[in-house]
């Protein structure tokens, strides 16, 4: 029988981390969102949430393929889509809600952002728009995330499979899709709304495996994680050129440069980056940062168990409402800045979002450790359910 790998309090601290930076991203007009991390690299917080999100699918499933096969693994997979489906469906019901407040009784013209603006097929053809949402081909803004998330659940039993079987040629046909999704960036399942999804599966799975690699790696205790100080060194002198880069092409970059020098700035931002189709440079840069943050943040670092990382851990463990609460109320911040911005209400939007997805996640913690009292003593020893 397979030994269940402890659980890792990084991965769930940074991925809450990464889920209240998309709920500041998500909320429209925030001026707070211009400082964010996507605004000093190509990478932002998807990527961090999809990887961690692969990590944590090999850490659940695992096990699962390695006792009891393939079916109970893809019986498992498709049980837990079921509930991101569900989740996907009453998630963007309950924001269709707050878009009609502000709009029928807040009177605010739905035009005036894109995250209202991307509820129209629903109110316009509402039978046609929930159709197509239940099979994932009209997602309103902020959605595309978490029906993507569905689709690598769906099939991260055959990878596990794969690679159980010829071990690394399961990479290597990951980066051959990915590699294939850069040559034909038209591939991309088609969005009511905008288009097309705003990830490329074929793209983004590419992420989210590598995330399951290396806890398959980790886990297998074939293969230590090097602890080199070049890597380091590289990994941090790659984010800040790559940050010294977006900087001297942004506008603000460009005005603040002496005349006699601008010449020697880029003209354009990093290029090969795009994000629907997770760019060469974004991933090099997620990369980087990936080996910084490991090379970092020591597993057992004291202050990993301190009250505000305990707060952000708990935002991880609890992902999947956590974020759907995100997404409502980040539609709700929308309106609330469309209504009258000005630094009270941004601040008042950022604060109340965050605390708000804090203490959430923290009912929800205490809620799950009350069930299961003889595991909370030890709390890493838990396996996560996917999240």
């Amino acid at each position: 029988m397979q030994q269940r790998q402890a659980r890792d309090a990084r991965l769930d601290l940074f991925k809450g981390v990464a889920l209240l930076i998309i709920f500041v991203n998500h909320v429209g007009g925030n001026p707070l969102a211009k400082l964010m991390p996507a605004r000093f690299g190509p990478s932002d917080s998807a990527e961090i949430f999809v990887f961690i999100s692969g990590y944590a699918i090999a850490l659940a499933y695992g096990p699962v393929l390695a006792e009891h096969g393939f079916a109970a693994c893809q019986r498992k997979a498709l049980g837990r889509c079921r509930q991101l489906w569900t989740a996907n469906i009453l998630t963007m019901l309950v924001s269709a809600l707050v878009v009609a407040l502000a709009v029928h009784v807040g009177d605010l013209p739905m035009e005036a952002s894109n995250r209202l603006e991307s509820f129209e097929p629903l109110f316009e053809t509402p039978v046609t728009a929930i159709a197509w949402h239940v099979v994932l081909m009209y997602l309103p803004f902020a959605f595309d995330i978490l029906a993507l998330y569905i689709l690598l659940v769906a099939v991260a039993p055959l990878f596990l499979w794969t690679y159980a079987r010829f071990g690394y040629a399961a990479v290597a046909l990951s980066l051959v899709l990915y590699l294939v999704a850069q040559a034909a960036p038209g591939l991309i399942p088609p969005n009511l709304w905008d288009e097309d999804w705003n990830f490329s599966p074929l793209a983004w799975q590419c992420v989210f495996f590598l995330g399951t690699s290396l806890a398959l790696v980790v886990r297998s205790g074939r293969v230590r994680l090097p602890q080199s100080r070049w890597l380091l060194v590289g990994s941090l002198a790659l984010l800040a050129g790559m940050a010294l880069w977006k900087f001297a092409a942004s506008d603000i970059g460009h005005a603040l440069t002496p005349a006699a020098l601008q010449g020697w700035l880029p003209e354009q931002t990093i290029p090969w980056a795009d994000k629907d189709t997770l760019g060469p440079m974004r991933l090099l840069h997620f990369l980087a940062l990936a080996c910084a943050v490991a090379l970092l943040v020591p597993r057992d670092a004291g202050w990993l168990r301190s009250a505000p990382a305990r707060m952000l851990i708990a935002c991880g463990r609890h992902s999947l409402p956590v974020f759907c609460v995100g997404v409502v109320l980040s539609i709700a911040g929308t309106a609330v800045l469309l209504a009258g911005r000005n630094s009270v209400t941004v601040l008042a939007v950022n604060l109340a979002g965050v605390a708000v997805l804090l203490v959430m996640a923290m009912v929800l913690e205490r809620r799950r450790t009350r069930r299961q009292p003889a595991k909370s003593a030890v709390p890493q020893a838990a396996v996560p359910e996917t999240p």
